[in-house]
């Protein structure tokens, strides 16, 4: 497995506050997206998304080299089980999303929407955005657009005082409810709870690849090299800073930051 180029950069642009990571071993190759956890809840002075994301890191720094997705999951799951109050609410759970390559087996482990992408492979097989996502950028977009043509605030505004954002809010404090639960607004993520196997994908590698990409959704665009993705995200942030339109989300780029996400990228030769 040869890894030709890899990237991680916080939202922030401070490695410290980054909650994405990559993790390169002889027989696995992931990428970890710790989720913002709204809950203001710190573990040892780091947010939750940190903290999920480094149980994750460790757990599969230590995976066997054949172990099967099921396992994987299981030990990133007791990794993090094991690190937080087993009497937490679902929807305050740190959690992460984890997508996995195992060498040996040259199979891809998707735990959420950490996506993978490969020649000819659609981006609506690798790169999912789960519903409950949609549907919060959507009302988030529906209320920021009728605030505007009420007059109610500026795009300037946005950044001082979303409306939509906080609108939004009624949800997304609470989407972690419907986390590792099967059903239309269900989804998966490692959060010390067991995952539903039928949440988990399997994907078999073909044959005939021989290079694979992995990166978290701070990347709207997973492109056959990091420039290309570079360039395509750039172009989004400076089209749809507000991040309302072609990047709609829970938030737009806030002062300070450098993107609406974490973001982590790595390209290998399986």
């Amino acid at each position: 497995m040869e890894i030709v180029e890899q990237f991680v950069l916080g939202k922030f642009g401070d490695p410290q506050r980054c909650e994405d990571a990559i993790v390169v071993t002889a027989g696995h190759l992931a990428v970890i997206d710790g989720a913002t956890d709204v809950s203001g809840r710190t573990y040892e002075g780091a947010t939750g998304g940190w903290w999920a994301m480094a149980a994750c890191r460790d757990a599969i720094q230590d995976l066997p080299e054949y172990a099967a997705p099921d396992v994987a999951v299981a030990v990133m799951t007791a990794e993090l089980g094991a690190r937080i109050d087993p009497e937490l609410a679902a929807a305050e759970r740190p959690s992460a999303a984890v997508t996995v390559y195992s060498r040996a087996r040259r199979e891809v482990w998707q735990v959420g929407d950490v996506g993978f992408a490969y020649r000819g492979l659609p981006a609506s097989v690798g790169q999912p955005r789960k519903l409950v996502d949609r549907v919060a950028a959507a009302f988030r977009s529906a209320v920021l657009a009728a605030e505007f043509a009420a007059g109610g605030v500026t795009m300037e505004r946005v950044v001082e005082a979303d409306p939509g954002r906080l609108a939004a809010r009624s949800l997304t404090g609470r989407q972690g409810a419907l986390r590792n639960r099967v059903g239309p607004y269900g989804y998966a993520a490692i959060d010390g709870r067991p995952v539903p196997p039928s949440l988990v994908v399997v994907h078999q590698l073909p044959d005939d690849i021989d290079e694979l990409v992995i990166a978290s959704d701070g990347y709207p665009f997973i492109g056959e090299t990091l420039a290309a993705s570079e360039s395509e995200l750039a172009r989004l942030l400076d089209k749809d800073p507000w991040c309302v339109a072609e990047l709609a989300g829970t938030k737009a780029v806030l002062p300070g930051q450098v993107s609406f996400d974490d973001r982590a990228y790595v390209r290998v030769r399986p």
